[in-house]
This record gives C-alpha cells, structure tokens and sequence, in this order.
C-alpha cells in the first residue's frame, strides 16, 4: 500500500508538477534570451556612435547568449539551443537603389552593372526547440531584433531607418548593418559569446535626384514581422504619408504564408517618393562565435 502511494505522488509530480516547472524554466529562457539580443544591438549601435565621434574602429564588444534553458535533476533534462551566424545570407539581406544628384547628370548609387543596387544584410540567430513552451527562433538583422514561433512574428526592437515629412519634400536616414566574416555555429545547453568588431563604418548624405525615389527590398524569414513593421511606421498619422503618393509597399498586405523554420524569405519592396536628403549609412560588423 504505501508503495502504491509513493507511485501515485510520483506519477502526480511528474505528469503536472514537472511540466509546469518545465515551461517556467524554458519560457525564462527566452525572456532571457530577448534581452541577450537587446544588449547585442546596444552594442553594435555604440560601436557605430563610436566610430562617428572618433573615427576609428577601436572599440570591441563581447555579448554572452545563453543556449539552453535549465533542466530538473532526475527527473527533466535541459532544453538545447542552436545559436547560428549567417553573414550576407541568402536568407537574410537588404537591397537598396536611389539616384543622387551631382552637377550634370543623376548617378544611380552604387554604380553596378545592371543597377542592383547595395546588398548587404546578414543575421545571429538563436533558434530552441522548446519542448514544452512554444518553439521560438530570434534574430538580429539589419538592426532589428525579431522574434517568431509557429503561429507568428513580432518585431521586438526597431531599426535604424527614419522618415521624416516636410511639406512635399522627405528627409530619409537609415543604417544598414551588413554582418561579415565566416558562418558560424553553436548549439548546447550552456552559453555561447560573440565577440563583435566593427570593420568599417561609411556614412554619406545624398541630394536626392529629380525623381527622388529611394527603392528597399528587404529578403527575410521574419517577413511579415518586417512588414508589420513598415505598414505601421508609414501609416502612421505622426508621419503624414499618403500612400501612392509618398511612398508604396509591396505586398499590399501582409504575407500570410506560414512561419515555418526554413521557409524561404519572402521579399518586401519599400518605394519611397519624393525624398530630398537621404542620410545613408553602411555599417560593416564581424560576429565570430565563441564557445564557453
């Protein structure tokens, strides 16, 4: 009798107790995680004011990211995690085409053939297969911080990209952040770090052509995290946009296909009309994975 007792707590603890302690400690793995990422893009973006003041390149940064989440001794093991470093990844990219005005003739930027325009772009990404939270993947790309799972994506920290509206006339600014250097993975229940350096930082402001037309195609797993993203910013009143007018995004609506984990990007076309000054900065930043 009182082994059949013992059984019965047994099965009572790990049936319901230890799954919910499962959640609890894979869920704040996550929010851990989050502010991982949030204390990643401080950094970058410091290392890029720095680089403004100084001039130089001579600040690095390191920031750990916690791969797993914790397990219960005997009774639940500790969830996993892939941390994965994709630099100008096919999966992950920006392209970027406008005209400048420089005395007798309009220039388009950069001068490639065909016109492709600048294409940069890159992400680190952490992905855990949580087993009894939700499955999420984070990333940072392009200065943004992105969150996804199965049922959807969310936008959790803005990029550096800035609109602003005079009469007729659009002032522009945006900082691409184009990762290099090597792919690179980690994957285990411990930690990772990345040490960041920035390799270069070039920042130009341009006059607009006639046209002033500034042409985005964002390429990206998180596609429709991004286009919430840009619908909201252009469609709100603060802005002052007129769609057709001002600016165009294409897809009209936001994406609906599913958010698998290897879905392939889906690109997101930004037009921006009108534009006079467009601040354009490129930011060349080398992650290399380290294992602790």
């Amino acid at each position: 009798m009182a082994l059949l007792v013992f059984l019965t707590f047994l099965t009572l603890f790990t049936n319901s107790y230890i799954p919910i302690w499962m959640v609890d400690n894979e869920r704040s793995h996550m929010n851990e995680v989050v502010d991982q990422f949030g204390s990643l893009k401080g950094k970058s973006d410091m290392m890029m004011v720095n680089f403004m003041i100084n001039g130089q390149s001579n600040l690095n940064m390191y920031q750990t990211i916690t791969l797993g989440a914790n397990g219960i001794p005997v009774f639940a093991s500790a969830t996993a995690g892939l941390l994965t470093y994709a630099p100008s990844s096919s999966n992950s990219s920006v392209n970027v085409n406008f005209n400048y005005s420089i005395p007798g003739s309009s220039v388009l930027v950069p001068i490639t053939p065909g016109g492709k325009g600048d294409i940069g772009g890159g992400i680190v990404e952490l992905y855990a297969p949580n087993r009894y939270y939700v499955q999420q993947w984070i990333g940072y790309e392009n200065g943004a911080i992105l969150i996804k799972q199965y049922d959807g994506q969310a936008m959790k920290a803005f990029p550096n990209l800035m609109i602003t509206k005079t009469d007729k006339n659009i002032s522009l600014a945006w900082t691409q952040v184009n990762l290099v250097g090597s792919n690179a993975s980690a994957a285990g229940t411990g930690s990772a770090g990345l040490n960041l350096n920035l390799i270069y930082l070039d920042s130009q402001i341009y006059n607009t052509s006639v046209e002033g037309t500034v042409v985005f195609t964002f390429a990206s797993q998180y596609y429709n995290a991004w286009w919430d993203y840009l619908n909201s910013t252009l469609t709100s009143k603060e802005k002052n946009l007129i769609k057709g007018v001002d600016y165009d995004l294409w897809p009209a609506k936001a994406p609906t296909l599913p958010s698998m984990p290897n879905s392939a990007p889906v690109p997101i076309t930004l037009i921006l009309k009108n534009v006079h000054i467009f601040t354009y900065s490129r930011a060349s930043i080398q992650m290399t994975v380290q294992v602790s």
